[in-house]
Parts: C-alpha cells; sequence; structure tokens
C-alpha cells in the first residue's frame, strides 16, 4: 500500500518506535525513548534529514539522549523548541557561511531525561576549516570559548588533530568539548605501544590518568576496526579537566552486517570487553537487534511514485574515564531517513 511522503519528523517518531520495538525500549531507554519522539521532533529540521544519533548508557538506570547534526541549512530554518532559545544566531550565520563547505555541520545535543528540558548543547564541526571557529562560537554568544579550541589545537600532536567541539549551554562551569578523529594507522601505533597515549596525554598537558586506564584504551584500539575518537574537556583558563574519553567505531556500512559484528564481529569485542570491565552489561546486545532498514513506496507530490527509506544503524561505544575511573559506556545509533 502507497502512503502519502512522510515528514522528517514523522520518520524520526517512526525510527524511535523501531529502536524500543520489542520490549528494547524498557531495556535501553528507559521513558525517554517516549519523550524524545515529542521533544527532540522540533529539531528534526532542514532541507535534507539530519544526521541523528540516538545515545544510551550500557549499564544502570535506562536513558537516552539525541543528537541532530545538519550539513546544510536554509536562511531563516528555525526549531521551535524552548530547548533551542538563543540559537537563532547559530542557525543564521550556518545557513549564510558554511554553505557548500564539505564535511562541516553544526546542531543540537538534546537530553530527554526530565519533562522539563535544559537548554540543548550546541555541537560544531569545523574540521580543518579553523577559520570558522571564531564566527560559530561568537554566532552562538560565547566568543571566549573559541580560544580555548583554538589553543589546544596548537598543542595537539599531528596525528590526533581536533575536529570538533561541544558547549553545554546553560550549565554553570561547564567545560568546553574538544573531540578529534585518530586515523587507522595511528590508532594502530597506540594500540601496539600505549604508552604512546601517555606521550600524547604529557605533550598536551592531561594528568588525570593511570597505567590500568591508558592499558584499556589501547586494548579498546586495538579491538578497533576502523576510526577512532578522542575528548578531553577545556575549562576556561585554558586547563584540560579530569576527563577522557574515546568512541570507538564498530566499521559496520550495511545492516546486513549487524548481526555478524554483535555476534563475533567487531562490537562484540569491544562491548564485550567493556562488560568484562564492569562498564555495561548484557544489555548491548540488544543494541544490535535494534538495526533497521527498510524502504516503503510513497506518493510523491508530483503525483509519480517514490520510494522513502529508514535506517536504524549501531555505530560506536564510548569509554570514558573521570580522575582515572573508567564511568559507564555509551552505545551510539545512527537513524536516518528520506527518499532513494
Amino acid at each position: 500500500m502507497m502512503i502519502p511522503t512522510p515528514s522528517f519528523a514523522d520518520a524520526f517518531e517512526t525510527l524511535c518506535l523501531q529502536a524500543g520495538d520489542k520490549g528494547r525500549a524498557d531495556v535501553l531507554f528507559g521513558p525517554c525513548l517516549e519523550r524524545a519522539r515529542k521533544q527532540a521532533r522540533p529539531f528534526i529540521v532542514g532541507p535534507k534529514f539530519p544526521s541523528v544519533y540516538l545515545e544510551f548508557p550500557l549499564v544502570g538506570d535506562p536513558f537516552m539522549d539525541v543528537t541532530t547534526l545538519y550539513s546544510v541549512l536554509e536562511p531563516g530554518t528555525r526549531v521551535e523548541s524552548e530547548a533551542a532559545d538563543g540559537a537563532q544566531g547559530m542557525l543564521d550565520w550556518f545557513a549564510d557561511a558554511c554553505e557548500g563547505i564539505e564535511n562541516v555541520c553544526c546542531g543540537f545535543e538534546v537530553d530527554v531525561k526530565d519533562e522539563g528540558m535544559p537548554r540543548a548543547a550546541v555541537h560544531f564541526q569545523p574540521r580543518v576549516h579553523q577559520e570558522l571557529v571564531e564566527p560559530f562560537c561568537t554566532s552562538i554568544g560565547e566568543a571566549d570559548r573559541a580560544r580555548l579550541y583554538l589553543d589546544l589545537a596548537k598543542r595537539m600532536p599531528e596525528d590526533w588533530p581536533l575536529s570538533f567541539f561541544g558547549l553545554f549551554r546553560g550549565r554553570p562551569e561547564s567545560p568546553l568539548r574538544v573531540c578529534g578523529y585518530i586515523g587507522g594507522d595511528e590508532v594502530e601505533a597506540c594500540a601496539k605501544d600505549p604508552q604512546r597515549i601517555a606521550g600524547v596525554f604529557e605533550q598536551v598537558g592531561f594528568e588525570a590518568y593511570d597505567d590500568t586506564m591508558v592499558a584499556r584504551i589501547g586494548a579498546l584500539m586495538a579491538a578497533a576496526p576502523t576510526t577512532v575518537d578522542f575528548q578531553f574537556d577545556v575549562y576556561d583558563d585554558g586547563h584540560l579537566g579530569d576527563t577522557f574519553a574515546i568512541d570507538v567505531e564498530f566499521g559496520i556500512e550495511q545492516p546486513e552486517a549487524v548481526r555478524a559484528s554483535f555476534a563475533d564481529g567487531p562490537a562484540a569485542r569491544v562491548l564485550g570487553m567493556l562488560e568484562g570491565w564492569e562498564a555495561a552489561d548484557d544489555r548491548w546486545k540488544l543494541g544490535g537487534d535494534a538495526a533497521f532498514a527498510r524502504s516503503v513506496d510513497v506518493a510523491l507530490e508530483d503525483g509519480g511514485v517514490g520510494r522513502f527509506g529508514f535506517t536504524l544503524m549501531p555505530q560506536w561505544a564510548k569509554a570514558r574515564w573521570t580522575a582515572g575511573v573508567l564511568q559507564p559506556g555509551k552505545l551510539y545509533h545512527y537513524a536516518s531517513a528520506g527518499l532513494l
């Protein structure tokens, strides 16, 4: 049966329902999945479906955060949510200044743990375009934060370049979360010699680590089939906080590869390692079951027939340490939709 072409917001809700089907909602997301359908829906804007990530813990009480990233925006785009208040300048600036620049995006991280949402954090990925950092920070009313990112970028080793950052608006004295991608050759080198990681920490001024933490980071890198990204917190005086995290991508490119990855492939190795360290329990296995890829016939506005696709794919696991202590791990799913 052919249906009208769904809106992107409706497609997002469909993907949320699929993620929580067959009892997964209670185990993985708790009450947050239902709230996300309503509270994160206004953030699904733009001329194309944004990159949407569903983030949830692998141990402890279930919850979910939603990140929406826009690679292209039209002038005048607005997010009709109180959680986006104060971000209009960012959206206008991005629509104008970043049109046609590849691999650059901005967006929001939406916390739906409670009925009353806090202000959404904002995200900017300039990659190699560091000249965009200062105008972005100015557009969101955080001009002084640009120097934190740019100063740390100068201290980072060549193989650990910074690529993006997040601002947690409304959190008193919150740090700037700075992040970058580590390529395969450097990941392999760190896996073979974890003390290479300690050397990076010393170079950039990160002190909150010990030998066990470094060894575990190296072990996760050894299990990583592809890119690893890293995260530091930078405070207003320029010092690094005591939190460090890595995201280990599973390298799953097609839905049919999910089952094998979660059975005995990269996802199983990484997530099983976190479970062995008590940063996860066995709920991670349901993360693979949530994968979804379907397409349906839809009626186009011009009277023709098209195919509309829905995809939900597990992407990476996060391991985070605070003061050298491993925290609960998290799993991220990538949601996408649109005409094929």
